[in-house]
């Protein structure tokens, strides 16, 4: 008896399925890229005492994207305001790592000094916010815009390109160390 309940068991849970195929390999969509942010520099958000306490600062990130091919780029901003937009402090390209690892190889490095002009707005005292935008596309603005793709079929798609952001809060003190 034991034999034939498990026979009928097996054969009652046996579902029909439907005999659709896929007739192509679907398109691989763009995915959005990362930012690690254990392994952000500094790892405090918020820095006191820059222009006084210490002269020079280092942010850093590393970024990981799925889409191990995209060229990714890090744009460095300092203070911006999207009523009066404006390009990247520093721009940083960000290459394919060499072995096919989803994180970079390299850091996306920013490095303002107090005595460098380069940097003056970070230079006056007052509270600053330095961000990092990292994008797997080509910007307008602050905007990824779309890579079109052609379909086998002739059709166009737009796949989207993405942005990762990350911030600090940094307060430049007027002092004389840095003079």
């Amino acid at each position: 008896m034991g034999l034939g309940i498990a026979a009928w068991g097996l054969s009652g849970c046996l579902i029909p399925q439907d005999e659709a195929f896929l007739s192509e390999v679907p398109i691989p969509r763009n995915r959005p890229p990362r930012i690690v942010e254990k392994q952000v520099q500094p790892s405090e958000r918020i820095i006191r005492g820059y222009g006084s306490d210490f002269c020079s600062l280092e942010f850093s990130v590393i970024v990981e994207d799925p889409d191990v091919g995209d060229v990714l780029t890090a744009n460095w901003f300092i203070d911006y305001d999207p009523s009066l937009p404006r390009g990247a402090d520093r721009a940083v390209r960000l290459e394919p790592s060499a072995d096919g690892n989803v994180v970079r190889d390299e850091r996306a490095y920013f490095q303002p000094n107090f005595n460098s002009a380069a940097f003056d707005r970070l230079n006056v005292p007052g509270d600053h916010i330095v961000e990092v935008l990292v994008a797997d596309s080509a910007l307008v603005g602050r905007d990824p815009q779309p890579t079109v793709v052609k379909l086998p079929d002739g059709q166009d798609f737009s796949d989207p390109g993405y942005t990762a952001s990350y911030v600090w809060f940094v307060r430049t003190e007027a002092g004389t160390g840095c003079l």
